[in-house]
């Protein structure tokens, strides 16, 4: 959805794209807390989201820079930090599908376990 984005020249047409785009992205934080509370449990829980914040926080200080960096010294094409946001989405979205397989797996063997 990302790469759409500089094809959006009618604001109509943008105004679609980013409340589609809202609408995507806000299920990270939904599913990242149980995904979390699932995988490490409740007694870790001030550690990990002390990490996360720390990673969602370096995330977006280094990202704008980043694409900064890129525009003036390496491409003057706009369209190459959508592209590379697109293939990272892409990447994050792979990411957290593959913890939540994980996840649904612990809960089987928890299962099987509790069952003994």
């Amino acid at each position: 959805l990302t790469y759409l984005l500089p094809s959006g020249q009618p604001y109509w047409c943008m105004l679609l794209l980013t409340t589609v785009f809202g609408f995507i992205i806000s299920s990270g934080p939904t599913l990242c807390i149980p995904l979390i509370l699932d995988l490490i449990g409740i007694h870790q829980l001030n550690t990990v989201f002390g990490i996360l914040i720390f990673v969602r926080v370096s995330a977006a200080l280094l990202g704008t820079s980043a694409v900064g960096i890129i525009l003036v010294h390496w491409s003057p094409n706009l369209s190459l930090p959508f592209d590379m946001a697109s293939f990272l989405f892409g990447v994050s979205t792979f990411i957290q599908i593959l913890i939540l397989c994980f996840s649904k797996k612990i809960h089987a063997k928890r299962a099987v376990y509790s069952v003994l």
